[in-house]
């Protein structure tokens, strides 16, 4: 059987391309080695600020009610894959998923403390209690035999696979040995898998979804740079130094994430990509194609509006609580900018760079200067043909000529 499943490694598992295909192709295997799998669950810890553990949880078809992992303590986020020899489901739980009392109540947790294989036969257990709530729940499926197995994941014990079986004598003492030796080496390259996956989920996170695609994908060399179209934003706090003067650290943390917290996923929502935090400020790019620059434009625009609208909802409840409301100004300009990767050999910043951009700073900054909640240019407002105000040419630094700015009727304080 050993020499089998090294055959499979080396031929079959050498096709597979990601952690899915590889997990149920291992299961597959298993299935052709007549052990019968009912249930299978693999899981490990990741480097992830928003997910602490992912877990492979699969099924055979008739099971399918099994996969309950959404009901679990601090799920995050799951996949579903449908195979002919079964279901798959990839699930991810947020940080804190490893220490709720659900976890800590399984067998899982066991075998991670003391790095020892558990086993359980159902055929040799009497009566309806059983020492951990998994088990009971598989008894209801003919279950006869549940095994989980530990294993290392550079140093840490946090990796494990269960296997449940509804073979008439449960797992031999042969296929326990044998699946200790085999579950470790079938790690290795599945976690692998695994890990580019949360890889790219993680450059999403730091660097935003495209351009963390982009880095993944090669795109990581000094001046690899390409010309773009897009609608530049430009946000930030108004009165941010004067603010935080009178703030501890502490309370200066929650007043950025509170903020990050409403422009961010509004920005995402209409087709935006965050590039940068400059301390309070925010700078992002809405790319567009020839043709679609009004659409993009006002798409923009509804990020604009329905960022003002979450700051006035986050801003009652920071009232109630005696805190100061926050207040924003957006600067907005569309054209042409540099994209991709700019710095040293040794640090390297994927941005953009162009007049545009800096114009765009510009502008923003002016909010605060006008008592204006929006600011636009000229470009973008004779574009993206909405009700603005003309507030005449301003000299902006850096800019020999002065320049056309236009403004959303809408006063930065209310």
């Amino acid at each position: 059987m050993l020499e089998r499943f090294i055959d499979w490694y080396i031929t079959v598992m050498a096709n597979d391309t990601n952690s899915s295909a590889s997990f149920n192709s291992f299961i597959k295997f298993l299935l052709q080695e007549d052990f019968s799998i009912i249930r299978a669950n693999m899981g490990n810890r990741t480097l992830h600020p928003q997910v602490e553990t992912v877990a492979y949880l699969w099924v055979v078809n008739k099971f399918e009610n099994l996969l309950n992992v959404q009901q679990a303590p601090l799920f995050h986020s799951s996949k579903t894959y449908n195979y002919p020899e079964g279901v798959l489901q990839e699930a991810r739980f947020t940080v804190g998923a490893a220490r709720t009392d659900q976890f800590k109540a399984s067998p899982i947790q066991y075998v991670l403390k003391t790095r020892k294989t558990y086993y359980f036969s159902f055929l040799e257990h009497s009566g309806n209690i059983f020492p951990y709530s998994i088990l009971e729940e598989l008894a209801q499926y003919n279950t006869t035999g549940y095994v989980v197995i530990p294993f290392l994941q550079g140093g840490d014990p946090f990796a494990f696979m269960s296997l449940a079986t509804d073979r008439p004598e449960g797992f031999t003492k042969e296929q326990l040995n044998f699946l200790e030796k085999v579950i470790p080496i079938f790690s290795v390259r599945w976690i692998g898998f695994m890990q580019s996956e949360i890889t790219e989920s993680l450059l999403g996170v730091y660097l935003g979804k495209h351009t963390g695609s982009l880095v993944s994908s090669g795109k990581v060399y000094r001046g690899d740079l390409e010309k773009i179209n897009s609608i530049i934003w430009f946000s930030d706090i108004r009165n941010y130094s004067g603010l935080s003067e009178n703030l501890s650290p502490e309370e200066v943390i929650q007043l950025l994430n509170g903020y990050f917290g409403v422009v961010i996923p509004n920005i995402e929502k209409n087709g935006g990509e965050v590039l940068k935090m400059l301390g309070d400020g925010i700078l992002a790019v809405f790319p567009y194609e020839n043709g679609y620059r009004k659409r993009v434009g006002l798409k923009a625009l509804i990020a604009v509006r329905k960022v003002f609208e979450d700051l006035r909802i986050l801003n009652k409840t920071r009232i109630k609580e005696t805190k100061t409301p926050i207040r924003h100004g957006v600067g907005l300009h569309l054209g042409e900018i540099m994209y991709g990767n700019i710095g040293s050999p040794e640090r390297l910043d994927f941005t953009v760079i162009g007049e545009a951009v800096n114009l765009t700073s510009r502008i923003a900054g002016m909010c605060g200067v006008l008592k204006k909640a929006v600011l636009a240019s000229e470009e973008f407002a004779r574009e993206v043909g909405v009700r603005w105000e003309n507030i005449g040419e301003h000299k902006l630094k850096g800019f020999a000529n002065p320049r056309n700015i236009y403004a959303i009727p809408e006063e930065v304080k209310r």
